[in-house]
């Protein structure tokens, strides 16, 4: 909540107007960091605010010479000029120079921000006011001092070569380092004039000795061209590069293929003084110089300035720079993270590595969250259990009431003699009646309005039985009770008969019954949730064993292996998962039942759904298996929430991927006009379901296999739905030869 809160005051608005920028990498297409440097250009400027579509070219200036790299790059500009490009980025020295030193005439009118380069020619760049960007010049004295802090006191290896920039490079090298405690020394040559083959082969070699400084020696690209062409001098040159001989390491001070293909040769780590695929070569360790996420940030700063129409104080800026070590490298070989200073940034370590103990931390929490919800049901259990035995015992003592109140119940006696009913003088005292008598109209007036037409009936069929019992709902006082009329045909010698009875009032009866009925709904739901917590303590009670036990052995067991300790988390977190779904389809089957969740029903497509969930599936079902589709040409439309009937065929899907090895899975549907219903189905070659449990699949908390993940509420739920939505669930299945789940739905 609280970074949602910060977030809006840390990024810009967005503009409202687009912007179309070219981008110009160095090299070729698909290089390392390529696709990284792509999304993270993006992502920068939207942080700025900015609204761009950008256009990749990539010089690849490993492959041209100078002159095809300026007519390639002249060919870019033209290409974003038609394409209409507000700005020109360009990334690292050599499409940076190639930009200048073409010429093009609308280097000078497009705005050109460029990063990344190191080594940048400030008599081009004066001529080209219009061009502005960031710096990261080189800084070997400190990648020196940083790779004596990490590795101890080493030979450091550096290319150099004939080029104009390995000569500026060499000269920058020998001025930084020169007088620092460095030796500064061509170890190639001296290797070959003063170490002969058989004392290479006889000499024992040790660690690079702690009282003698730091060597920073050149490999010569003429002399090693020389070597290789010489197997016993490339033996020398790989037995140097090896990393027994004086603990040698090798620098990276540029980007080329010679570089690119030495460094690779040393079994130690490499050091860089320039951001040239950090990250992506594993064999990197580390630097002082910028990341590529800093010269990105300040290239997308420097942009959004631009596109502002304001041009930079300063036409160069130094960006910031930073001690960087790569996490994938220290883990390749083995470095133990405290030999790394607290000042240095280790980069690309993974989040589960980064936040072990918080995550530990956080999945002990849920344990005893998850511990603490149990205890809870328990109680409840138990109070419920209370309430029963007390709802039980109160039951028993209402029970004796009521017999008191029925043997000492207000009971009259009446008689009929064919045309009018005789009451006792009790019951006409108490109903305030005149007269003993009353006839079958005045009886009718004192009958409830919903049961005098029933009421009738029976007067008029009073000879049709001899004994029966009636109950209606009478006004003979303030408000209608219930009042019971029993009657007995009694048969004289002429075999005239008589119909005597006896009327009682029940209201009291009637009282105690529905105490009853509310009692024994109590009882019954104890019992479910008797029931229902079995059942959960049964499916909770393994992962959080598991959970508890992991969490204790990851906390108290000191000498546990990494790849054991990955183990232990993958548990905790596959038990952790079932128990959160195991509580989200309990709380979604009581959102449901008890009406608390919406269903947002609209007219659907059975064809559109079910080809849109196809599309999903399609992915997931592999082969062995066949996924097949049986849609008719003809649509339908039915009246459904949407989200709800795919969640449901959703469910009947991932059961029968579960439980088929081989064979297909057929989604499809039918149009059935006579019944006017649609039945969408889902059959499978599967496992099949005995018939004796295709009754009971439905039921809550079933499994056919006990031992199986799952809790056995998917298809509980299912039926719910598929229910609320006026549908039916019919299931076909022969064991061994697969099952067929059907949805009945209404058409429209």
């Amino acid at each position: 909540m609280l970074l949602l809160v910060c977030l809006p005051g840390c990024t810009y608005s967005p503009r409202s107007s687009q912007y179309k920028i070219a981008l110009i990498h160095s090299y070729q297409k698909g290089y390392s960091n390529a696709e990284r440097i792509n999304r993270l250009f993006a992502d920068e400027l939207k942080r700025n605010g900015l609204q761009c579509k950008i256009k990749s070219y990539y010089l690849n200036c490993e492959k041209y010479n100078s002159i095809d790299e300026e007519r390639r790059i002249s060919r870019f500009i033209d290409d974003s000029s038609v394409w209409g490009a507000d700005l020109i980025a360009v990334l690292d020295d050599q499409a940076t120079y190639s930009l200048m030193a073409c010429n093009h005439p609308k280097v000078r009118e497009i705005p050109v921000v460029f990063s990344g380069v190191n080594y940048p020619n400030m008599e081009l760049l004066q001529q080209y006011p219009n061009v502005t960007g960031y710096i990261d010049k080189p800084d070997y004295l400190k990648t020196c001092q940083m790779i004596e802090r990490i590795m101890g006191k080493v030979c450091i290896h550096v290319i150099k070569g004939g080029t104009f920039l390995d000569r500026i490079i060499w000269q920058d090298l020998e001025e930084q380092c020169g007088g620092h405690n460095i030796n500064i020394r061509d170890r190639v040559n001296e290797q070959t004039l003063h170490i002969s083959p058989d004392s290479l082969e006889n000499k024992k070699f040790s660690p690079f000795d702690s009282e003698k400084p730091t060597e920073l020696s050149y490999l010569d690209t003429t002399m090693i061209a020389k070597l290789v062409s010489d197997s016993v001098p490339a033996r020398r040159l790989l037995w140097m590069a090896s990393g027994v001989f004086d603990y040698s390491l090798f620098l990276y001070t540029k980007r080329d293929f010679t570089t690119l293909r030495i460094g690779s040769l040393f079994d130690n780590p490499g050091f860089e003084t320039i951001n040239e695929g950090f990250g992506a070569n594993d064999y990197m360790l580390g630097g002082y110089f910028a990341p590529i996420e800093t010269q990105i940030k300040d290239m997308a700063a420097g942009i959004r300035e631009r596109l502002d129409k304001k041009i930079p104080g300063q036409q160069l800026q130094q960006c910031a720079k930073q001690y960087v070590v790569n996490w994938g490298t220290l883990e390749k070989f083995k470095i133990a993270e405290e030999r790394i200073p607290k000042e240095y940034i280790i980069m690309y370590k993974p989040f589960s590595k980064e936040y072990s103990s918080l995550i530990l931390s956080i999945r002990i929490a849920v344990g005893i969250l998850l511990l603490i919800f149990v205890s809870y049901l328990i109680y409840i259990y138990g109070r419920e259990k209370k309430r029963k035995q007390d709802a039980l015992r109160n039951l028993k003592y209402e029970h004796e009431l009521l017999s008191l109140a029925m043997e000492s119940g207000n009971t009259y006696a009446w008689r009929f003699d064919g045309e009018k009913a005789v009451f006792d003088s009790q019951f006409c005292e108490l109903i305030h009646h005149d007269s003993t008598q009353m006839s079958i109209e005045e009886m009718t007036n004192f009958i409830h309005p919903d049961e005098r037409r029933k009421f009738l009936h029976q007067v008029a069929h009073l000879s049709d039985y001899p004994k029966r019992t009636a109950q209606y709902r009478c006004k003979f006082a303030d408000e209608y009770q219930w009042w019971e009329f029993r009657y007995k045909q009694i048969y004289h010698n002429d075999k005239t008969h008589l119909i005597t009875g006896l009327l009682q009032n029940i209201q009291e009866v009637k009282d105690k019954e529905e105490e009853l009925i509310q009692a024994r709904k109590i009882a019954e739901q104890a019992e479910l949730k008797q029931s229902f917590l079995d059942n959960m303590s049964h499916e909770i009670r393994t992962p959080l064993n598991a959970i508890t036990g992991f969490s204790n052995l990851l906390t108290t067991e000191k000498d546990l292996s990494e790849e054991e300790r990955q183990e232990f988390v993958s548990i905790i977190n596959d038990n952790t998962d079932l128990l959160l779904k195991l509580v989200n389809d309990v709380l979604e089957l009581s959102r449901i039942e008890s009406g608390n969740m919406s269903f947002s029903y609209r007219e659907e497509s059975v064809r559109s759904l079910l080809n849109s969930i196809y599309s999903t599936h399609q992915l997931m079902i592999l082969p062995p298996l066949e996924f097949i589709k049986e849609f008719p040409e003809e649509d339908v439309l039915v009246r459904i929430d949407n989200m709800r009937m795919t969640q449901v065929i959703t469910n009947f899907l991932n059961n029968a991927r579960k439980f088929t090895k081989n064979g297909f899975i057929t989604l499809g549907y039918r149009h059935q006009p006579a019944t006017h219903e649609v039945h969408i189905f889902v059959e499978d070659t599967g496992a099949g379901i005995p018939k004796e449990e295709q009754q009971i699949i439905f039921d809550r908390f079933y499994k056919h296999n006990e031992f199986s993940q799952g809790v056995g509420l998917g298809l509980s739920i299912c039926k719910v739905i598929v229910e609320k939505m006026q549908g039916r669930i019919e299931v076909t299945s022969e064991v061994d030869k697969g099952s067929r789940f059907t949805i009945v739905l209404p058409c429209l």
